[in-house]
């Protein structure tokens, strides 16, 4: 008895406060509410706000900017390589340099694109040319040439990068894969340079055998000669850089980037082969000059550090008999030992086409995206 009048208490307190808490709360709902929504005084309100975020908005700042370093892959054609034509398929995908990069959104799909680059070419008659003289002379004739070349080239860009597909809702938007093309003007510093031998074709000591001599300065061409009408080309040459890419999507601040860069050239000294043979005996008591300028009399392809086979045909076994009237050097040799297709005045290569580069890069891509949370100012 007790039990069963203990537990109809319970339920009876139980029932009461749930009644009690039904009640408050009809009440609550019929009271006119203590604050209302005035939209005159909201107005004010938010007419007086003064900076700051108060949330993201639709994707973002959309005049972003970006910065990215590259993986560069240069890939050079001109007189020592396989094929100087521009749009030849004899590319390689070793990396040699690298690059870095700076954009900014100037509008949707629009970028202003500053960049370096930094990379290395080389290139050698003996591994591009073909030692069979029954197979094709151009190749041959490049393998009996035996000359060689290394380059550091230093490029600042500044161009325009357009995106395909614009992306109007700013950097958090961006499509997945979009692909680009690139546009600009750009200014490089080179050097080729090549290993010395040691004597030139008359035997006399270059002083530097072994050593990797910076062409430029030496005038492989005669342009320090006084015999010739020559100017030294420029270490400083311009370049118009054509590219085409695609950027991968990463995360929400990252993308990838692979571009195809071409580079339309003024100069076709990338190799220091851009004119003529010159007279060996323009070169006087410059041995070093000498030895450089006309190298198929070598034994050895120095590059690779492999014998080169000169052939002894009638052709090679020419002297170029030294002229007494230049009066140059009066302790040099009367005649030099040169390469078969050797002859002063003619073009050391062609030279209707100027040197051609291409640049692949992988670039990382860091997205700076001012966009995030704030908390509003309000008076």
């Amino acid at each position: 008895m007790n039990f069963v009048m203990k537990n109809t208490l319970i339920v009876t307190l139980l029932l009461a406060l749930f009644m009690s808490c039904i009640h408050d709360a009809e009440a609550q709902r019929r009271r006119k509410p203590r604050y209302s929504y005035q939209k005159k005084n909201n107005s004010k309100k938010y007419s007086n706000y003064r900076g700051g975020k108060v949330g993201y908005t639709n994707g973002g700042n959309s005049k972003y900017a970006t910065i990215g370093i590259s993986a560069n892959m240069n890939n050079y054609f001109g007189d020592i390589s396989n094929n100087n034509g521009r749009f030849s398929t004899d590319y390689k995908f070793i990396p040699d340099g690298f690059g870095i990069t700076a954009s900014k959104s100037l509008y949707p799909g629009i970028f202003a694109r500053a960049g370096f680059n930094y990379g290395t070419i080389k290139a050698s008659d003996y591994s591009t040319g073909s030692s069979d003289p029954d197979g094709d002379p151009n190749d041959y004739g490049r393998y009996q040439r035996n000359y060689h070349f290394k380059n550091s080239i230093k490029e600042l860009s500044l161009g325009l990068e357009i995106d395909f597909f614009p992306t109007k809702g700013g950097a958090k938007n961006r499509f997945p894969i979009n692909p680009y093309m690139y546009l600009g003007a750009a200014v490089f510093h080179h050097a080729p340079k090549a290993k010395a031998p040691e004597t030139d074709q008359a035997g006399n000591p270059t002083g530097h055998g072994g050593e990797w001599v910076d062409l430029q300065k030496i005038g492989t061409e005669g342009q320090y000669s006084d015999s010739l009408n020559l100017k030294p080309y420029s270490k400083f040459q311009f370049a118009i850089p054509l590219g085409l890419g695609v950027k991968i999507k990463l995360a929400r601040n990252f993308d990838l980037n692979f571009e195809v860069g071409f580079r339309y050239l003024f100069t076709d000294y990338l190799d220091d082969i851009g004119g003529k043979y010159a007279n060996l005996d323009y070169f006087g008591s410059d041995h070093l000059a000498r030895a450089l300028s006309e190298r198929g009399g070598e034994g050895v392809a120095l590059m690779e550090n492999k014998p080169h086979d000169v052939p002894t045909t009638s052709t090679n076994t020419n002297l170029n008999v030294n002229d007494p009237s230049l009066q140059w050097d009066p302790n040099a040799s009367s005649s030099y030992t040169h390469g078969w297709n050797y002859i002063p005045g003619t073009d050391r290569a062609d030279a209707s086409n100027k040197d051609f580069l291409v640049t692949t890069q992988i670039r990382l891509v860091y997205v700076l995206d001012k966009k995030g949370m704030a908390r509003g100012k309000f008076r």
